[in-house]
């Protein structure tokens, strides 16, 4: 997951920085399921501390 941030930082500060940055397809795929997936991490690590309370 921490590979995965770090390339979603990237596209994202290219985008930021970079006036005429385009991200493809793919990029804007992947950071849609990078997100997905640390949603549900933290969901999951939430209902865990909640669980345990």
């Amino acid at each position: 997951m921490g590979k995965k941030i770090a390339q979603a930082r990237k596209v994202r500060e290219d985008s930021d920085y970079d006036d005429e940055f385009e991200p493809t397809d793919e990029q804007t795929k992947m950071q849609i399921e990078t997100a997905r997936e640390l949603i549900k991490l933290v969901e999951e690590y939430l209902e865990k501390i909640w669980e345990s309370n």
